[in-house]
């Protein structure tokens, strides 16, 4: 499940290996989840680390692929490849029976020895229940729906959260609405080497050797640590387009959004940059559906269900390693 960089390197270690396979992907084509991503996104990893196996990723003018590049590689590597595709297919259950699956597509049921569940561990976008008291003249947006700054009504933006997705937004909407920026837990900003494809080769050793265990060590600098940064400068911002930094969100109500410090603000749209939740309720185990709790995930990408993978990374280096350990492992599984 997923033609993303996780289910293509999944399923090129398995074709290799001689196993019958089917990809499966709600989307239309290949590389569409990025292409409905916003139109200024850039990755933040090389794109000589972006590579599937057996094909490089192509050369351009920036080191860091845009996001529409990412899509039109992963559909190229599916087309090479030759993988037997199956888009536009939402799979709405999932059920272990017996030693086999059975995915319910649509009016349709596929059976399998073996499923891999490579369409990211967090897909259902967290948003708090307050949301609910803004007035319905507020447009509500999640951060997956946001694609350019021209296209959101005049008047007041609030952006909530403030990792990497939530910044960026913020900093590139604030150059034509009225923009605040709603921080609960600030990321420092990214070393100027953050941007440089050699240093970043080194993160991808140090990755290979500790498994990202030096992530707790906080005095070693990065590339020597793992470590999230912010890509965009939230402070040049403010000074330059106004942007507001503002603390947490707490609760909403009518046209306005109160903050942890008592202050408000008033909104005309609100971005929700607040992540995603796993969502496990369509996965039945045993009869009974593993929404509660969540399917444990173990290593790579292990579950007590037998047969039952998923695939894990935070950037598309780590997410190859990781398909290639849960491809391994589906192998030697039977």
């Amino acid at each position: 499940m997923g033609a993303g960089h996780g289910g293509l390197a999944v399923a090129h270690d398995l074709a290799r290996a001689g196993r019958d396979l089917l990809i499966v992907d709600a989307q239309q084509r290949v590389g569409d989840a990025w292409r409905s991503r916003w139109d200024s996104l850039r990755l933040f990893t090389p794109r000589d680390l972006d590579a599937l196996p057996a094909l490089p990723f192509p050369r351009g003018d920036d080191p860091f692929p845009n996001k529409d590049e990412v899509a039109d590689y992963q559909e190229r590597y599916a087309r090479e490849m030759r993988f037997p595709l199956r888009l536009g297919a939402e799979v709405r259950a999932l059920k272990s029976t017996g030693g086999t699956f059975e995915a319910t597509i649509d009016a349709d049921v596929i059976r399998a020895r073996s499923v891999v569940i490579a369409v990211g561990h967090f897909q259902a976008p967290r948003i708090p229940d307050f949301a609910s008291r803004l007035d319905p003249s507020v447009l509500q947006l999640h951060s997956r729906d946001y694609r350019r700054a021209r296209d959101l009504p005049e008047g007041p933006v609030v952006v909530v959260g403030a990792a990497n997705s939530g910044s960026e937004i913020a900093v590139e909407v604030a150059r034509e609405r009225p923009t605040t920026i709603a921080i609960g837990t600030r990321k420092p900003l990214a070393p100027k080497r953050f941007r440089s494809p050699t240093w970043w080769k080194l993160a991808l050793l140090r990755d290979r050797v500790f498994h990202e265990r030096t992530a707790y060590i906080g005095w070693l600098p990065w590339p020597l640590r793992a470590g999230g940064y912010l890509g965009a400068d939230l402070d040049a911002a403010a000074i330059a387009h106004g942007l507001r930094l503002a603390p947490r969100v707490v609760d909403a109500v009518a046209d306005r959004v109160r903050f942890i410090d008592l202050s408000d603000a008033p909104v005309r749209t609100l971005i929700w940059a607040t992540g995603y939740r796993a969502d496990h309720s369509w996965i039945i185990a045993g009869g009974e559906p593993a929404a509660t709790p969540l399917v444990p995930i173990g290593r790579h990408g292990r579950t007590p269900i037998p047969g039952l993978h998923f695939v894990r990374g935070r950037f598309l280096f780590a997410i190859s390693r990781h398909a290639r350990d849960v491809a391994r492992d589906v192998r030697s599984s039977g």
